[in-house]
């Protein structure tokens, strides 16, 4: 290619960067404040925790030997350093965060735009054919970069080293880069943002798990993910740069990938092109709620394939933890037990968490599933439904029932696989009816969110964003809640507050009966303002 002609495919650039910027002047600062505020609240409420050489010491003599900690975390260095354990306890957040920000961002800006339409008005003017690629790529490191800093100066700002924070903030930047990076290959792959979503989200699981699994066993899984190399950079340890080539060299293999998948597509085409459907429409598609899982099919199946094999993979852990007791015999005062019963104690703490991290993630399902319907509004594909005898009621109440409905199935499906993880690993197939049970005592706060975007929905459909920041503040309270000592009247906003901690605690009806019942107010109210109020396409 000519140097003319690829000046030309990148013609505008510059505009389109400053239009992106200028749609998100809102969107980038919530993720901004949403995660980097997570961080900050995190690295400042660290060290107080940790004050005396003895604390820190105990912190690595637990935590820094927990399996449950490697899953989640991975293996961090310096954890007999106050800086080690910063950098432990937001590690979550910060690595996940980032991936998920660029993956959302960029999609929005790149596959959503060709989708929608707009795209082709844009390049109707002058507009080169790589330049929403290229700003979409250089969006995603500003983003990137933007939190990385974010990230480092809070740490520094904890009077933690400079080395060791510059170090954790550069390999959270090339982590997102390199993110952005895979993103922009799903954008090619897939013909729809919630393909491309599904496939950039997966990658990110994928690689998250890996390095767990790979941290838990210690071995070299950790080097076949890119979350990986980034922790392998060794903040706040030996401090050692070189695995951030990895990461840059990844980064480059997949933007060169990028770059000829765009140059060999159609406009609005990808890799995966859409089959044509069968002639003659089924039976099944007659009724709302037929057509509501044949709009939703691709989303629930991903949803519980994803879902089934997170819970195969922490039922699998299961057995491992009361290897704890034996290498860690302090862990036995943390929990609160002694001698034989001490394992259990361990195994119910971890279980109880365990269905709680998990119905959260499930609440991201059940969000998306219900704001379906605002997708749907504001393509004019709904007012097309609404034309035919289909009533507003049924259009609604069929959708936000899948959705509830779903979730139900997921929380099964969750219980499942966590069951028969743990009956892989340990040969025990006597715990599949108490996992699912287990799992399934957290459902009703899972479905309060989705009944809560629902009725939002109906009420206030600019508003539908709400949603997903309540599913943020409660991953905040579940991960980070105790951590912050955060009151109670606070962590009482997340429904999941109110059920019992079960295995731990036992079973408590009148929480869980109130929770199904608000869940049935709020999605009433939906209904009710959605029969009353004119659609809103914008």
């Amino acid at each position: 290619m000519s140097t003319t002609a690829s000046a030309t495919s990148v013609t505008g650039v510059g505009h389109l960067l400053r239009l992106v910027l200028r749609r998100d002047r809102v969107r980038l600062p919530l993720w901004l404040i949403g995660f980097g505020g997570s961080i900050v609240a995190s690295a400042l409420a660290v060290p107080p925790l940790y004050d005396t050489p003895e604390k820190v010491a105990g912190y690595a003599r637990t935590v820094g030997t927990s399996p449950v900690s490697y899953l989640m975390s991975g293996r961090q260095a310096g954890l007999d350093t106050l800086g080690g354990i910063v950098a432990n306890e937001i590690s979550q957040v910060a690595q996940l965060g980032v991936c998920l920000m660029v993956v959302f961002l960029v999609v929005r800006h790149t596959r959503a735009e060709e989708e929608s339409g707009r795209a082709e008005l844009l390049r109707s003017t002058v507009l080169g054919r790589h330049a929403a690629t290229l700003a979409g790529l250089v969006y995603g490191i500003t983003a990137a970069l933007l939190l990385s800093a974010i990230t480092s100066i809070s740490m520094l700002a904890a009077d933690l080293p400079v080395v060791g924070s510059i170090t954790y903030g550069v390999g959270l930047a090339l982590l997102g880069v390199a993110y952005t990076a895979v993103t922009l290959v799903a954008v090619q792959v897939s013909t729809s943002a919630r393909g491309a979503l599904g496939i950039a989200g997966a990658a990110v699981a994928v690689g998250y798990l890996v390095r767990g699994i790979g941290a838990m066993q210690d071995n070299a899984l950790v080097w076949l993910s890119p979350f990986g190399w980034a922790q392998r950079m060794d903040a706040f340890g030996d401090e050692q740069w070189w695995p951030g080539l990895l990461l840059l060299a990844f980064t480059a293999a997949l933007l060169a990938l990028a770059a000829r998948l765009m140059a060999h597509r159609d406009f609005g085409g990808g890799l995966l092109a859409d089959r044509p459907g069968p002639a003659r429409a089924s039976w099944q598609l007659n009724t709302p709620f037929g057509l509501a899982t044949r709009l939703q099919r691709g989303l629930l199946i991903g949803w519980a394939v994803g879902l089934f094999l997170l819970g195969v993979l922490y039922g699998a852990v299961i057995p491992t933890v009361p290897d704890l007791i034996e290498s860690n015999p302090e862990m036995a005062d943390v929990v609160g037990a002694f001698g034989e019963s001490a394992e259990d104690a361990l195994v119910d703490a971890f279980l109880a968490y365990i269905f709680l991290f998990m119905a959260v993630i499930a609440c991201g399902f059940v969000v998306s599933s219900v704001l379906r319907l605002r997708a749907e509004e504001e393509a004019d594909r709904g007012e097309v439904v609404l034309s035919t005898p289909v009533s507003r009621t049924s259009w609604m109440a069929a959708t936000t029932a899948l959705a509830l409905v779903a979730a139900t199935k997921l929380t099964v499906i969750m219980g499942l696989g966590l069951a028969i993880g743990y009956a892989i690993a340990s040969g025990e197939w006597d715990q599949v009816l108490p996992q699912v049970a287990g799992q399934l005592a957290y459902l009703p706060g899972t479905l309060v969110v989705g009944a809560l975007a629902a009725a939002l929905f109906g009420l206030l459909p600019r508003a539908t964003g709400i949603a997903w920041a309540a599913v943020a503040l409660i991953a905040l309270q579940v991960v980070l809640g105790q951590l912050l000592g955060l009151p109670d009247w606070v962590q009482a906003i997340s429904p999941f507050w109110h059920l019992a901690a079960v295995p731990t605690d036992d079973f408590e009806v009148v929480p869980y009966v109130s929770l199904l019942l608000i869940t049935a107010a709020l999605v009433a109210v939906g209904l009710w303002g959605y029969r009353r109020r004119d659609a809103v396409a914008d």
